[in-house]
């Protein structure tokens, strides 16, 4: 179902619940890398609050966005 949904996308953005916890920080996380592993022509950005520092060990973590700092119109939003 997920390959059907991106087969006419070039962008997606994904997020998480308010509060994200380590459920939350590794399934936003796990779809980006895996968007952006086999999905190489579709730009992906990930959007989560401030995650908990417990997580930070982990350096695609930097790649997270925490906010809308532009106006950018994606293909596809997938909330987790």
């Amino acid at each position: 179902m997920l390959n059907r949904a991106l087969e006419q996308v070039k962008s997606v953005a994904t997020g998480g619940h308010v509060r994200p916890d380590g459920d939350c920080v590794g399934s936003c996380m796990g779809l980006y890398q895996y968007i952006r592993t086999w999905y190489k022509d579709i730009a992906v950005d990930v959007y989560l609050e401030e995650i908990p520092e417990s997580f930070s060990m982990f350096s695609i973590v930097e790649e997270i966005k925490h906010e809308v700092t532009e106006e950018k119109v994606y293909d596809l939003f997938i909330s987790l």
